[in-house]
């Protein structure tokens, strides 16, 4: 089995494990102020595991265990920064929240729509771009290269760190956030002088799958 070989089963069992990633994302926390939904970084999660699925994945190939690993555990480290990273703002996500009759507002489903991925941020998404993620994969196989004939790994390397990127500013370019919902307490309500309040302090969360949009994944044609 040769780099181009092991790269190219990293790639789909990558692919393989950010989509079930996606599949079992969930927002929770973050903080309501009003109307405005503030999505800050952590409140993005997942019960999907993406270094766990891209080791089951590769686990019966032929790629030597600890290549597979380290590759395993770079591409992981790689997606999980950029979702621990990622925050948007969201202005008018619940329009009620500004003026609430209640000493609390229930989980309430966000009025602003499916909001693009595209308008979010993560200091994260670096650790995805080609350049930075080719250098990282290289130095994680780096003490196992002995163990693979057929030339360095740089090339191979390369070309999943290249398509990594470009999965992801495609996937990111489509995708929107939906199912959003926020609730949180209105500390100023005191009837009978003060009957109602914005919500404060408040948190976010989600119902349901979070993402819509394609799948995760460029596909060369």
């Amino acid at each position: 089995m040769d780099w181009n070989t092991i790269a190219k089963a990293a790639q789909e069992a990558f692919r393989e494990g950010v989509n079930e990633w996606i599949g079992k994302a969930r927002i929770q926390g973050g903080q309501v102020n009003g109307p405005t939904a503030h999505l800050t970084p952590g409140s993005l999660v997942s019960d999907g595991n993406v270094e766990s699925r891209v080791v089951q994945k590769l686990i019966g190939s032929q790629v030597p265990p600890e290549i597979l690993r380290a590759l395993a555990k770079e591409l992981a480290a790689a997606w999980n920064g950029w979702a621990a990273g990622f925050q948007v703002k969201i202005p008018s996500a619940y329009p009620s929240f500004a003026a609430f009759p209640g000493s609390a507002a229930p989980a309430t489903p966000a009025a602003s729509g499916p909001v693009p991925l595209s308008n979010g941020s993560s200091a994260g998404e670096a650790g995805l771009k080609a350049p930075v993620l080719a250098n990282r994969l290289g130095a994680a196989v780096r003490p196992y290269a002995n163990k693979v004939s057929g030339g360095p790994a740089d090339q191979a390397l390369r070309n999943l760190a290249a398509w990594v990127d470009s999965s992801f500013a495609e996937w990111k370019s489509m995708a929107k956030l939906v199912g959003l919902q926020g609730k949180g307490p209105v500390p100023t309500f005191a009837p009978p002088y003060v009957p109602i309040g914005p919500v404060l302090r408040g948190d976010n969360l989600s119902a349901g799958p979070i993402f819509a949009g394609p799948r995760f994944g460029k596909v060369a044609i």
